[in-house]
């Protein structure tokens, strides 16, 4: 995004201060079509304001519906991990070292910690367990009953439907940034040049510069100015 002084709300505003007074004020709107300024040229700029705005505020939007769904899933993951790592210990103790339980379950080895590696063990585990009733039948000995598996598989279901949440949310956020800051970078551009010439076109007249926000340093500015800058270390 182009490097706005001041933040993207206060280049906004100022922008809305500067199109709207060049159209709206007779005074000022009348010298600036000598400098191709038309109502035409400033209606174009008007929309491409209005386009910005509009950008600025879904990218927020989407921004926070981004944050969101990171948040969801990274509940949902605690919770259903602290149930499967439960379950896992658990099953742990009830085959140990069966090599059928062992495979089927991966009960050994680490744990992996990208997302996508735990899904595929908490679900192999799950999966699993509620296929074979030799397996499932022996757990349930030990408080795992059939509802209660159920219930922490769907736990992990909703990790992976978070997770595909996410990634639309982050797409979305993504993709409204990039139009957003293609937008700004356009009005910026515009906004600069209809600002330089302005600086022309009202030269002589700096309060007519400045009904455009276009503040202008008059010598008793420019000496406080270059005071104060005389002042730093």
């Amino acid at each position: 995004m182009a490097n706005l002084k001041g933040g993207l709300g206060e280049f906004l505003r100022r922008s809305r201060v500067l199109i709207e007074n060049a159209r709206g004020v007779p005074a000022l709107a009348g010298v600036l079509v000598d400098y191709g300024y038309t109502e035409a040229k400033l209606a174009k700029g008007a929309q491409l304001l209005t386009e910005a705005e509009a950008l600025s505020t879904k990218r927020a939007k989407d921004s926070g519906e981004s944050r969101q769904a990171t948040e969801e899933l990274n509940a949902a993951w605690e919770a259903a991990n602290n149930a499967y790592v439960k379950a896992l210990k658990v099953a742990r103790v009830v085959f140990g070292q069966e090599a059928k339980a062992s495979a089927a379950l991966k009960l050994y080895g680490p744990r992996k910690q990208s997302m996508a590696g735990w899904l595929d063990q908490a679900r192999t585990f799950y999966g699993n367990v509620q296929g074979d009733a030799s397996l499932s039948d022996r757990l349930k000995t030990f408080g795992y009953t059939e509802a209660k598996l159920g219930a922490e598989a769907a736990l992990v279901d909703g990790v992976r439907a978070n997770l595909q949440n996410h990634a639309h949310e982050s797409g979305a956020a993504q993709e409204s940034t990039v139009g957003r800051d293609k937008k700004i970078a356009e009005l910026d551009q515009w906004v600069s040049d209809l600002r330089a010439i302005c600086k022309v076109a009202f030269a002589e007249n700096p309060q007519q510069l400045e009904e455009l926000g276009i503040v202008v340093l008059n010598a008793p500015r420019k000496k406080k100015a270059t005071a104060a800058s005389a002042a730093k270390p």
